[in-house]
């Protein structure tokens, strides 16, 4: 896997008369991995050079998130840039809005395993559940080595029974377990929903998308674009799908400087 700062050069090439789609994942990309969520705070230099770009005709630019929409919305803090939350069921921004439509037995179901798992890892200092509507996801990143089995092991005995009859999915992300909507709907696909209405806006050969993210969940965006754009692991190198890689949210914040300068040469 290539570092793509090595290639910044052949990469403001590529997008010579080209629209750029900007896909940034949060935590772990724009900010370093924090033992809880609210403390992976956007640094004033990211969020600068974020509305920098934001403003640029060239570009749209998309904060994609396992977060909550509300959640990214309000820890980003930026107009004029997309935000699409809960792995791509929930997107708002630029006069477009979509929000999948869960049934009433989903959030109800939802809701009683809520319940079970707050009620079963309350004991186990560290852990915590987070509600994000659509979507629950139970953290143990700061919970301690000796207990992280017993997460998993009271995560599954709870979630295991829902997911065998095909009622939830179950994901695991770095020191997360998630519950989703049993929907064939991720990242990838919310990439590509916002890809394709970009190429009717401005033709397909016109549009070029990149995307970078550093967790498991980000793997079926670079899939989705392999071949379409430009996919960037963040992090140190490994197997993964995508194209590049960049060693952590201070290359990314080096490459956001490369595409601001990149485009203000262009305009």
């Amino acid at each position: 896997m290539k570092n793509l700062l090595e290639y910044c050069d052949q990469i403001v090439q590529a997008w010579a008369n080209k629209n750029i789609i900007l896909f940034l994942d949060y935590d772990g990309t724009l900010t370093a991995i924090a033992p809880s969520p609210s403390e992976a705070v956007l640094s004033e230099e990211n969020k600068e050079l974020i509305e920098q770009l934001a403003k640029i005709p060239l570009f749209q630019v998309v904060i994609i998130s396992g977060r909550s929409l509300q959640d990214i919305k309000q820890m980003v803090g930026i107009d004029g840039v997309i935000y699409i939350g809960n792995h791509g069921w929930e997107i708002d921004g630029s006069s477009m809005h979509f929000e999948s439509l869960i049934p009433v037995q989903f959030s109800s179901m939802l809701s009683r395993i809520k319940y079970e798992l707050i009620t079963q890892l309350a004991d186990i200092p560290g852990a915590f559940v987070e509600d994000k509507g659509m979507t629950l996801s139970v953290h143990y990143r700061m919970v301690g080595k000796n207990k992280e089995a017993l997460v998993r092991r009271i995560f599954d005995y709870i979630c295991l029974p829902y997911s065998k009859q095909n009622m939830i999915k179950v994901y695991e992300g770095k020191k997360v377990l998630e519950l989703r909507p049993p929907v064939e709907w991720d990242k990838g696909k919310a990439a590509l929903w916002l890809l394709r209405k970009q190429e009717i806006l401005k033709g397909k050969s016109k549009v070029l998308p990149i995307y970078l993210g550093d967790d498991t969940t980000d793997e079926d965006a670079f899939r989705a674009l392999k071949n379409k754009g430009i996919t960037v692991f963040v992090g140190k190198p490994k197997n993964s799908t995508a194209q590049y890689f960049l060693a952590g949210p201070q290359e990314v914040t080096d490459f956001l400087k490369y595409m601001s300068y990149g485009a203000y040469e262009k305009l």
